[in-house]
């Protein structure tokens, strides 16, 4: 999955260094409730929310060290096919 790139107004659970990148989806945690949505006062809007592996070579680029990775529980809004 990519991870979407967004610029949304307020607080959001997506790091800009994961935005646009690429990674394995390694687990899938159900549905909960979406906390951007809630924050606001949008309800709940309960979102699946997955845990994504990226590789640091992805995230940082060539000079990573390639057998680093950094793991990132994200929302389903958050994602997109790659």
């Amino acid at each position: 999955m990519r991870a979407r790139t967004i610029s949304p107004e307020g607080h959001t659970r997506l790091p800009r260094y994961a935005r646009g990148r690429v990674g394995i989806v390694e687990r899938d945690h159900g549905a909960h409730v979406f906390p951007d949505s809630n924050a606001r006062y949008a309800g709940e809007a309960p979102q699946t929310l997955y845990t994504v592996r990226f590789t640091a070579r992805e995230l940082w680029g060539e000079a990573a060290n390639p057998a680093d990775a950094v793991s990132l529980d994200l929302w389903e809004a958050y994602l997109e096919p790659a």
